[in-house]
């Protein structure tokens, strides 16, 4: 059930608790715990609102990447994946501003204080 002011679905919600219980999570997909971390580590950094060592961002994406691709070889790699893990770098060396201060939930926070 959808909650008011939380959005139009519980995605988030449901992202953020599979992050969250890495084993656990592991345990009921059967994908591995040690990537579901990486992902986790990857979706923080990018949330964060802070600077980022696009460098050493860089390095551990592309290292996440060989490591889903060694490990599910048969899986192809969505687009969006494939843009954070082998294009993040660039992206975060490239950016204005730390790459999660252009976040959505910001952009919401922002309009409502001006609404107010």
């Amino acid at each position: 059930m959808v909650l008011e002011g939380s959005g139009t679905t519980n995605d988030g919600n449901t992202a953020r608790k599979y992050f969250q219980e890495p084993s656990k999570s592991a345990q009921i997909t059967g994908v591995d715990e040690n990537l579901i971390t990486r992902f986790s580590c990857i979706l923080a950094t990018i949330s964060c609102g802070h600077k980022i060592n696009h460098q050493k961002f860089d390095d551990y994406a592309k290292e996440t990447a060989r490591l889903f691709v060694h490990l599910y070889p048969w899986f192809y790699l969505p687009a969006s994946i494939h843009k954070v893990l082998i294009h993040g770098g660039d992206i975060i060396r490239a950016a204005l501003l730390p790459i999660g201060q252009l976040s959505k939930k910001l952009l919401k926070h922002v309009t409502k204080n001006i609404k107010d």
